[in-house]
């Protein structure tokens, strides 16, 4: 792996490992004698191996499908034993996960492209899973393990079973809540934790995960106003993840936001609600027009954004499907990032990211 820096920026890494591939067990105790305990890479720069196949985008969008659906069902599977006092089984769902895990190996952008466009009408359940789905791509884009990535997953999965012992009325109100209904909401990770502590097998990281999952790194969160390094590292990334659906989400008091203004409205908060490193590195794996997004080229066509290129975030790949005058045509594909020069005026880059409510578009026909 590549080795960046390290992750909570103190103490330093020795100067001749920064920025360095660590290849030596020799290395790594270095790293252990210095009392570093965590490091940022590079994944772009690292050359693990991948344990999966690439797929393209075509060949896994099916069978992403039928994960997430899959998936999804285990989640209100979860919240329907919890309402019925039922026991959970989490080694259970650690291997009901395991082709969601899979399919994110071979192709990400096929199973995050249906946290934008799978939407269903049952939000709680909907809003876990994709959350769930994002925490695994930004675990897997920072170089957690598969068994980390798998309790990070569980953790965005069970983040939410706290708003069970929530009012109906409260957690389904569509006006702006009250102060007094506000403090009955930011109970439920408390209520969760409760709850997860008198179940077997569950481990310390999934409980502290569902706990801090709206701390914030200006200690602007709850319930405990955690901040910095205080905030477990699943918590930190579970939020981001956790915000970005909640806004690019339809709720009965507001529309969903563009993924691309979401984007812009995350990165607002560098440095004051999340932790720089987490959240660059949650734009890098998305990018800023995540796939699903509908956008204007500046050559007039319009298209649907298929993958992403962590090294150049603003020049994903492109399923054109709309020539300049919005007539339908035959399907081109563009790698912006290999269509950008020095010339001044040769580029082709994005210049509007569209709502597709605006032409009433079902993306879904273009996407498989």
């Amino acid at each position: 792996m590549y080795i960046v820096c390290s992750a909570n920026g103190y103490p330093g890494i020795p100067h001749d490992l920064a920025n360095k591939y660590i290849l030596t067990k020799d290395s790594i105790l270095t790293l252990l004698r210095c009392d570093i305990r965590e490091v940022l890479i590079d994944s772009s720069k690292s050359t693990v191996a991948d344990s999966f196949p690439q797929t393209s985008y075509s060949e896994e969008i099916l069978f992403a499908r039928e994960t997430y659906t899959k998936t999804l069902k285990l989640i209100q599977n979860i919240f329907e034993t919890i309402e019925n006092g039922g026991d959970l089984d989490i080694e259970q769902y650690g291997n009901n996960i395991n082709p969601l895990l899979d399919s994110l190996e071979r192709n990400s952008s096929a199973t995050a492209s249906l946290t934008i466009l799978a939407r269903t009408n049952k939000y709680i359940f909907t809003h876990s899973l994709n959350t769930a789905i994002l925490s695994a791509i930004l675990g897997r884009f920072m170089g957690l393990s598969r068994e980390s990535i798998k309790d990070l997953t569980i953790s965005a999965m069970l983040m939410n079973v706290g708003t069970i012992w929530i009012p109906g009325d409260i957690l389904n109100k569509k006006g702006k809540l009250t102060q007094q209904e506000f403090s009955e909401i930011k109970k439920h990770p408390v209520v969760a934790c409760n709850y997860l502590k008198k179940q077997e097998n569950i481990s310390i990281d999934i409980i502290r995960a569902v706990l801090s999952h709206h701390e914030r790194d200006d200690c602007s969160g709850y319930p405990e106003g955690l901040s910095g390094n205080e905030i477990p590292q699943y918590s930190r990334i579970i939020s981001i993840c956790d915000s970005y659906d909640a806004m690019t989400s339809e709720r009965p008091y507001r529309d969903a936001m563009d993924p691309n203004m979401a984007i812009k409205h995350l990165y607002s908060m560098k440095n004051t609600a999340f932790h720089p490193r987490y959240l660059e590195s949650f734009i890098k794996c998305i990018g800023i027009y995540p796939v699903g997004c509908f956008v204007k080229l500046s050559d007039g066509r319009y298209g649907v954004v298929m993958n992403n290129t962590p090294q150049a975030p603003l020049l994903p790949q492109i399923k054109i499907v709309f020539d300049s005058r919005f007539r339908a045509t035959h399907p081109e594909y563009v790698d912006l990032s290999q269509r950008t020069s020095g010339s001044k005026g040769s580029n082709l880059e994005i210049v509007e990211c569209i709502h597709p409510k605006s032409f009433k578009l079902e993306l879904n026909r273009f996407l498989w």
